[in-house]
């Protein structure tokens, strides 16, 4: 085996904050940058169908999303 094919052969690495942040930017058609704003400075979406997806991706109730 070579250099490259020993990390070739390691398992894919995982950073899921990172990955739940891609996915939801992709599903909502919007950038990272949204999302973290979202996520971190208590940015709230302005199209409703984004609040829905938000729900539906991590299991929080709508109106418990941003809690105060």
């Amino acid at each position: 085996m070579t250099l490259k094919g020993y990390y070739n052969s390691l398992p894919e690495a995982t950073h899921p904050k990172t990955d739940l942040l891609r996915a939801i930017a992709k599903k909502c058609d919007v950038s990272e940058t949204t999302v973290r704003n979202w996520i971190r400075y208590g940015f709230k979406p302005n199209k409703k169908e984004h609040v829905q997806i938000l729900s539906e991706m991590t299991g929080i109730p709508i109106e418990n999303l941003w809690v105060e």
